[in-house]
């Protein structure tokens, strides 16, 4: 039986409803009332003046209405925080959560958009069935939507193997569904150590069944054990046509690792020719000529060993050209030198779907060599590129600016000095590195290319200051490319 507190509550809450929806009407007058009244007014003052003393009341009323706004702004402020506190409240009614009511289909698409949880990162750890613990109906909808389940995670650094447990769920809810595999390797294990030979053999039983359904592979490993060639060697069950995203991060040494990409037991290479790819290394060689570097979507190659990596320039050109769809080249550190045929010709290489070209931490030599590779002549693909300034290589920059319609560039002088005279003419976002203060654009001397004349906006990244567009009225476009252009840097 409800007590008479409970009583009291009702009318309560019902009196201070009451009260509110006769404000809200107070409310709703008011603004259209002080609509009307500014809308008049502003049709007075505008009018022309024909005497002194019309101009002096029209100057009189500007003031007063200075004297208001500040008034004016304190009140819009106070409104738009009662509007937040009364969705808040809202917002507690179990009535009013209508994503419930969805159909089952628009759920899995909004669940489909939720951020794989990694074994890596220790904010996800036991967030893996964040989804299907809501309630009963989500549950449901993410146990029948195996898409959310293929991102498996596998470690052999979990004494209990409570890990493999989990890795098992995924793969039982993935339900046939291809599957992206991490294999991760922290430095700090939790066997003291190395990963022991009978831990590693655990692991590679434990995916030898669901191999075959694997279609990327996420290599990551911080210790020199055989895990990294142990799993190489189960990829040589289903050779290169089932992989379409691969990435290997191994541990930074004196001598990158060198990996040997299987080719299959009698499988088609060619089918993996048709195949977009998905190609990140760190600290890894391969064959750069293998079948496996064809078609290539999004390539990142990334050196940090006192040695580096060799990429011959011919080879590059080939990887190029077997991969017209490119859309992303990063290459970080990479000797990219010429070998013993210093006569073998490199020629340019038209890559109409090439977004994104970092090659802000190459050296002067294979910057050179990389530049001389590059055609891109497509505007609507609005290229963002990242470069060091080099003043050796301005005829290379005038050259490489001609075949390429370059939207942002982000620029990484080595130098105090910063120069314009050999950008591109259609350069709408030029990002720089550098304070305001410590640097300051210079157009060049008179007979050099001008200043880009279609330069919307330049930002100066460590101090987070951007400075506005040079051309009134024009809009700021690029905004979006600084990310994608400096991500995994």
């Amino acid at each position: 039986m409800i007590q008479q507190p409970g009583t009291s509550m009702v009318e309560e809450v019902r009196s201070t409803v009451d009260e509110w929806k006769a404000a809200r009407a107070l409310l709703s007058t008011a603004v259209q009332s002080y609509l009307s009244a500014c809308n008049s007014l502003a049709a007075a003052c505008t009018r022309p003046a024909r005497t002194l003393s019309e101009c002096d009341t029209v100057e009189d009323t500007l003031v007063l209405v200075d004297a208001e706004l500040d008034a004016i702004s304190s009140e819009i402020q106070s409104l738009g925080a009662s509007q937040l506190s009364m969705s808040t409240l809202r917002n507690r009614s179990s009535r009013l959560t209508r994503i419930n009511v969805l159909p089952a289909g628009i759920l899995r698409h909004i669940f489909r958009l939720s951020t794989n949880e990694c074994v890596r990162d220790a904010r996800a750890k036991g967030c893996y069935n964040a989804l299907s613990r809501v309630n009963m109906h989500w549950r449901q909808v993410s146990l029948d939507t195996p898409e959310l389940w293929t991102h498996v995670d596998v470690s052999p650094t979990t004494a209990t193997r409570n890990l493999y447990e989990l890795s098992r769920m995924l793969l039982e809810r993935s339900k046939g569904e291809p599957v992206y595999l991490h294999v991760y390797e922290p430095q700090q294990t939790l066997f003291g150590g190395r990963t022991p030979e009978g831990e590693i053999y655990q692991l590679t039983k434990f995916l030898s069944p669901y191999i075959t359904r694997v279609v990327g592979i996420n290599l990551e490993t911080k210790t020199q054990t055989r895990l990294v060639n142990s799993v190489m060697g189960l990829w040589s069950k289903i050779g290169t046509a089932k992989i379409t995203d691969f990435s290997a991060k191994l541990l930074p040494s004196q001598f990158c690792g060198h990996l040997g990409i299987p080719s299959g037991c009698g499988l088609p290479e060619v089918v993996s020719s048709t195949r977009p790819r998905t190609l990140h290394l760190k600290d890894v060689q391969i064959d750069w000529e293998s079948s496996f570097c064809r078609n290539l979507f999004d390539f990142r190659l990334q050196s940090c060993g006192d040695f580096g990596i060799d990429l011959a320039p011919k080879s590059l050109e080939k990887m190029l050209l077997k991969s017209p769809k490119l859309s992303v080249l990063k290459l970080h550190e990479v000797a990219v030198t010429k070998g013993r045929l210093l006569d073998e010709e490199i020629s340019p290489v038209t890559l109409e779907s090439l977004r994104v070209l970092n090659l802000v931490k190459l050296d002067l030599g294979p910057l050179q060599l990389v530049l001389s590779l590059i055609h891109q002549p497509n505007p609507l693909a609005r290229l963002s590129v990242g470069l060091t300034f080099y003043d050796e290589l301005t005829d290379e920059y005038r050259a490489f600016f001609s075949r390429c319609h370059v939207s942002t560039l982000y620029l990484e002088s080595p130098t105090e000095h910063l120069s314009l005279r050999c950008l591109p003419s259609g350069l709408s976002h030029l990002i720089i590195p550098v304070r305001p203060q410590s640097a300051t654009l210079h157009p060049g001397p008179p007979g050099r290319l001008p200043t880009p004349s279609h330069l919307l906006r330049h930002t100066c990244l460590m101090c987070g200051h951007t400075r506005g567009s040079r051309q009134p009225g024009r809009g700021n476009r690029g905004t979006g490319a600084q990310p994608r252009l400096l991500s995994d840097r």
